[in-house]
């Protein structure tokens, strides 16, 4: 019995095994091989738009014989720089040669602070949603826009995209299916008298698109491939040309003038310095007005010894007021116009801007008031460079910056590679160890080009003093020398400094044990100077910018001007 039970057993498994593979091959017949008839619909909106091979989630606009893009679309795959100023109802692009506002449902535009006149809208609204007109983004960007009346679809071509053209073989006519088999449901039907482009091919299939926007799979043999052609599109904006006029390594310096010294007419020899940076323009009010202490004689003092002028520009370090400032772009454009005025004015060479503690949130804020004072300032001639600190958890004084988009918008970042320790530290330390600076660097580098970063250098030193009472408390306090007050204090005490392995530096400590008080100092002098200097080279810097020139004394300009001319 139980051999009879086995040799069922043995029967029924190749008759089942059998029949599954004749019902899958039925299965795999029908779907692949019977063609479908079901008719699915490809345009589920009006304004579909079309961009990169695929229907895109969001919808144009198209009225007046105009489409329009709308702006998610637009900062999502385009330009996600672009913005829409609330305060006033326009929106704002930049690009590196211009600035561009579109006030809604206008057809006059400002570009570059000048009112230009269009046939058409340049920016509608719609539920909330901003669109541009796509006739004006031609212009802008290289892109090309095509709007089929029959499908309502808005196709977006990038410049230099490669079409591969195609035209239908089969004189009966195929079908555009959904996915790439004729079991799937089809989308459109096409004739001889069709031409396709195609984007791309499938398991003997090819994915092509019709001159109405429709896409969809048909069997390779369908197709025969025809012509290729180019996209060329012609925005009028190309890419900027402008070019600081510096040698590099450039070296900055930064002229920190007391107002009521700012009209002095007679200017120090310093040997190597390339532009000088006096501090004289600050934001003033929230409505964007800045305090001016520029001098035309300074200027012109400045240009007949060979030296460019790029006046600094500071928020005053007041976050309040720097938020209301730039929250608006009337108030950005006040500033810029400003500056602009003064520069042409006083005939400066470029603009340095200096902006510290700034509240975190309104970082965005400042780097938008860099991409639109840039193009403004290149069309004067005007180098623009912004000031940045190192990479630190401090909303305020750090993560504010974006210094990547910043550096995309300005001609130098300079970083303050100072103060690792500042007046306020509880421990004594170094102004800028060489050490701290190197690895500080290499995060900012990740986010700048080495081409674009000025290398911020101290002139000044810290006399750290530290006192200790008779509980053996002690406690720490520190003022900032010159580099000729340093030396006059070692000189009056008979002091020889020594190296400072980690800190690569020279040190000095002096106790006064009578009176339980230790003074410390690392210097800043030729030794510093010339690592410091090494550093541009090390990094294929731009140069150096030192803070500032008051502090120095007379050899450290010839120091610098030795060591960044020649690498060691």
């Amino acid at each position: 019995m139980r051999i009879q039970t086995m040799l069922k057993k043995r029967t029924i498994l190749p008759i089942l095994l059998a029949f599954l593979f004749i019902i899958s091959s039925i299965m795999v017949w029908i779907t692949y091989y019977f063609p479908s008839d079901q008719e699915e619909t490809y345009f589920t909106q009006a304004n579909t738009i079309i961009y990169q091979e695929g229907k895109q989630k969001e919808q144009g606009l198209y009225q007046d014989g105009q489409a329009y893009l709308p702006l998610s679309f637009l900062t999502s795959h385009i330009d996600e720089t672009i913005r829409y100023d609330e305060s006033s109802s326009s929106v704002i692009i930049t690009t590196d040669t211009h600035v561009y506002q579109l006030p809604i449902h206008r057809n006059e535009v400002q570009q570059n602070g000048e009112p230009v006149t269009l046939k058409y809208d340049a920016a509608t609204e719609r539920q909330g949603e901003q669109y541009i007109a796509a006739s004006l983004l031609e212009r802008v960007y290289p892109i090309a826009v095509q709007y089929t009346k029959e499908t309502e679809a808005v196709q977006v071509l990038s410049d230099e995209q490669k079409l591969q053209y195609g035209a239908v073989k089969k004189s009966d006519g195929v079908r555009l299916r959904a996915k790439p088999s004729v079991a799937s449901p089809y989308v459109k039907e096409m004739n001889e008298s069709h031409q396709v482009v195609i984007e791309k091919e499938k398991r003997g299939f090819y994915y092509v698109r019709a001159n109405d926007g429709t896409a969809g799979y048909v069997k390779k043999g369908t197709i025969a491939k025809g012509n290729t052609s180019i996209v060329q599109a012609a925005p009028e904006q190309q890419a900027s040309s402008f070019s600081p006029e510096v040698a590099f390594p450039v070296h900055v310096t930064w002229d920190s003038v007391n107002p009521s010294l700012s009209n002095k007419e007679q200017l120090p020899a310093l040997p190597g310095v390339e532009v000088l940076s006096p501090k004289w323009f600050t934001l003033q009010t929230g409505k964007g007005s800045i305090e001016s202490n520029a001098s035309k004689g300074y200027v012109r003092a400045a240009h007949e010894k060979g030296y460019n002028v790029w006046a600094l520009f500071s928020n005053a370090f007041d976050a309040p007021l720097t938020k209301q400032a730039l929250s608006t772009y009337e108030n950005r454009k006040t500033i810029i116009e400003q500056l602009l005025t003064f520069a042409n004015t006083y005939q400066l060479d470029g603009i340095n801007v200096d902006f510290e503690n700034v509240f975190e949130e309104d970082g965005e804020l400042f780097t938008q008031f860099i991409r639109e004072l840039t193009p403004r300032a290149h069309e004067q001639g005007l180098v623009i460079s912004v000031d940045v600190t190192f990479i630190s958890s401090s909303g305020q004084w750090s993560k504010f910056y974006n210094r990547k988009a910043l550096a995309e918008s300005a001609d130098f970042i300079m970083v303050m590679a100072y103060d690792e320790h500042w007046k306020g530290s509880s421990e004594p330390g170094s102004v800028s160890s060489l050490p701290w600076v190197r690895s500080n660097l290499e995060r900012v580098l990740e986010e700048v080009p080495n081409e674009q970063l000025i290398l911020g250098i101290p002139l000044y030193t810290r006399l750290w003093k530290t006192e200790t009472d008779d509980q053996g408390t002690a406690s720490t306090s520190s003022k900032a020398l010159t580099m000729e007050e340093a030396k006059a204090w070692m000189e009056e005490r008979n002091i020889t400094p020594t190296y400072d392995e980690q800190a690569e530096q020279e040190y000095m400590e002096y106790e006064v044990s009578d009176q339980n008080i230790t003074y410390r100092m690392w210097l800043e002098n030729e030794t510093s100077l010339q690592k410091r200097a090494q550093i541009v080279h090390t990094y294929d810097l731009a140069g150096v910018a030192s803070w500032s020139m008051h502090f120095a004394n007379e050899p450290s300009w010839e120091v610098l001007k030795s060591s960044l001319s020649k690498e060691e």
